[in-house]
């Protein structure tokens, strides 16, 4: 093997790299978002913990984004280090390949920012997440962080206007995985370009949430109120889900030959895993977990459902969930036959 070889990568088919990808990039935008719901409702509320909700959200957006760009570069054929100068090099600006590359690679230079802003400069408090300061410690540029964080830190209007583009970005970042694949919608009936992209903003919103949420509770005795209004916050997303995931089996049952083929395929070959993984225990026992824990709030002063078990179980079902929605779309996809007059 030559040098040159170490660094080419021989062509992949649409495979679990494209899936994973598209599940990381859904949870990271979905991170972001609920890490600022939660910094904008704190001092607002009468519960503690949302610094750690917003601590955990930057963290977990950081490190989704940056993992699923490396799964991303991995599957990608050609010279490994050229693919780095993909966003300059590749000019189709019609495709959403390189608005969205551009798209992701704006996104991560804001949550970069954001995480450094939160965590590291004398307006920042004890981090709640304790990873970020411990690992920058230990590379003994803790001190440089701080200064830099105290530097950029936007205050007033800039702030909101901040957060407020990085809400964008990352609602960008979880449709564009949908509307990357509905380019070729036309000849993939599953690849449907006004479902899909809706579809994947809400299983990332959801997914995103629950990692979220999960982690921060995991972590730190954050009040279980404070889980449980997250927690109603995903049930909301998970019916909005659900909806749209209906109305999108319903135009492939009563499509063409394509998209009934595609139904064929999803309650037949796959149907154990649409059924069983991305209904039954993504989206419909999460729901129900979620119902007992209501039940038992209306009545009880202590809430025993809202242990960390419990919820750790309901937040964990969410996120294999949308894991497995993004592997189903990848390999059930079954293309339009093309007619040749």
């Amino acid at each position: 093997m030559t040098t040159p070889e170490l660094f080419w990568f021989e062509a992949g088919h649409w495979d679990i790299f494209v899936a994973i990808y598209l599940f990381l990039g859904g949870v990271s935008g979905g991170a972001y978002v609920v890490a600022s719901i939660a910094e904008t409702v704190a001092g607002r509320s009468e519960y503690d913990g949302y610094e750690h909700v917003t601590r955990w959200g930057l963290l977990t957006a950081f490190v989704t984004i940056a993992v699923g760009s490396i799964t991303l570069l991995l599957h990608l054929s050609g010279p490994f280090l050229r693919a780095f100068t993909f966003p300059v090099s590749f000019t189709n600006w019609s495709s959403w390949m390189a608005i969205g590359t551009w798209v992701i690679v704006l996104f991560s230079l804001l949550v970069t920012m954001r995480l450094v802003w939160a965590t590291f400069g004398a307006e920042a408090t004890a981090d709640p997440s304790g990873l970020p300061r411990h690992l920058v410690a230990k590379l003994g540029i803790d001190g440089l962080l701080d200064r830099l964080a105290d530097a950029t830190r936007p205050s007033g209007i800039l702030d909101v206007g901040v957060r407020l583009v990085g809400v964008g970005l990352a609602v960008l970042v979880v449709v564009y995985t949908g509307l990357l694949l509905s380019d070729v919608g036309w000849n993939v009936p599953l690849w449907d370009p006004r479902l899909l992209p809706l579809l994947f903003l809400a299983s990332g919103v959801s997914a995103g949430t629950a990692a979220v949420v999960m982690l921060a509770q995991l972590t730190s005795d954050i009040d279980s109120h404070l889980v449980h209004r997250f927690s109603l916050f995903d049930d909301a997303v998970i019916v909005v889900e659900i909806m749209i995931l209906g109305i999108l089996l319903y135009t492939l049952a009563t499509g063409g030959v394509a998209a009934t083929e595609t139904y064929a395929a999803l309650t037949g070959t796959y149907g154990l895993l649409l059924w069983g993984g991305v209904i039954g225990l993504g989206l419909v026992v999460p729901l129900l977990i979620s119902g007992a824990q209501q039940a038992v709030d209306l009545v009880r002063d202590e809430n025993v459902l809202m242990t960390k078990r419990i919820c750790s179980t309901k937040f964990g079902l969410v996120i294999m969930g949308s894991m497995l929605l993004r592997f189903l779309v990848i390999t059930a996809a079954v293309k339009q036959p093309v007619i040749v007059g």
